[in-house]
């Protein structure tokens, strides 16, 4: 048996659960955490508002492997993986080709993997080239990880953008040439006060985030959408004579092939290894039998919090 967190319509309970067993081509992984994603702390505003939610959440894991499967090669029982699977509990199975192993260096803690790999495949779609101009919109966890891989293809300049005066100083800290509050702005305000952009990274995921893309890029310039679009059932408005008229390439950032994901996720890890990008910074421990104050922090935006790993 092994403890298991499963969303209700009173939040998270923990309950005993069958511990799952690998079959071929699969890895058995004790669990050292999981991260929880604002996809997750999404289902967890459903529940809250009494609306229709889902109960078994989590995707992020790392851990230790405690058992292979036949037919799995590169993995061995006792080594340190992360994985693009992970749901909140003790124990996960994950086919083989979906988890990856970690150097000495890095902690499974604060791997997180899985968003990792989501923001490495979608960084060669930047288009950034030498020099060019970048804005950021959303300074939370997922836009400061694109903050750092954009700044590896060599920007001119880059501004990050958000609302929050504290998460514009830890994208200070990671490299921003410029940061603004865009509290009570609109996107031709944007305009005016900073000009035009090559690149917009949009890492937010609502309709006020693409209403201040637009305006900001420039004439056959390239907006990447990273933003997850949740909120009114991913309903969102654009004007298109205008996009139109800008010729804006408008390229969705988000991955659903494991194969490239896993590879992202490879590639992520190197950087890591190799010093090129942070993640243990932005990540906040909570004990698994937290799960509910990991939720509600992260809803409410607590200062400091970027990402919470639950510790297993």
């Amino acid at each position: 048996m092994m403890k298991s967190a499963v969303l209700t319509e009173r939040g998270f309970e923990i309950r005993q659960a069958d511990r799952p067993q690998c079959g071929p081509g699969e890895v058995l992984v004790r669990a050292s955490a999981c991260g929880i994603c604002e996809g997750d702390a999404y289902q967890y505003r459903q529940m809250k508002s009494g609306k229709s939610f889902k109960p078994d959440l989590g995707h992020e894991g790392s851990g230790l492997i405690e058992a292979v499967g036949d037919g799995v090669e590169g993995l061995k029982t006792g080594d340190s993986v992360t994985a693009i699977d992970g749901p909140y509990g003790e124990y996960f199975v994950t086919r083989a080709e979906r988890a990856v192993k970690l150097p000495e260096e890095i902690d499974p803690v604060w791997a997180m993997g899985e968003p990792l790999a989501c923001v490495l495949h979608a960084a060669p779609r930047f288009g950034i080239e030498l020099g060019d101009r970048v804005a950021l919109l959303g300074c939370g966890f997922m836009g400061l990880l694109c903050l750092e891989a954009a700044l590896l293809e060599g920007p001119s300049h880059v501004c990050a953008m958000d609302l929050l005066d504290w998460r514009l100083e830890t994208a200070k800290e990671f490299g921003a040439d410029e940061t603004l509050n865009v509290e009570g702005m609109s996107g031709e305000d944007l305009q005016k006060r900073l000009g035009e952009f090559d690149v917009v990274i949009e890492a937010v995921g609502n309709q006020a985030a693409l209403d201040m893309a637009w305006p900001i890029v420039r004439q056959h310039g390239r907006i990447i959408l990273i933003g997850y679009h949740q909120t009114n059932s991913g309903m969102r408005t654009v004007n298109m004579e205008r996009w139109n008229f800008k010729a804006i390439d408008v390229i969705n950032g988000h991955v659903r092939r494991d194969d490239e994901k896993a590879e992202a996720m490879r590639r992520g890890i190197g950087l890591m290894a190799a010093g090129r990008l942070k993640m243990k910074p932005l990540v906040t421990e909570y004990d698994f039998g937290q799960i509910n104050k990991a939720f509600e922090d992260l809803i409410n935006r607590k200062e400091g919090l970027y990402k919470a790993a639950l510790v297993i």
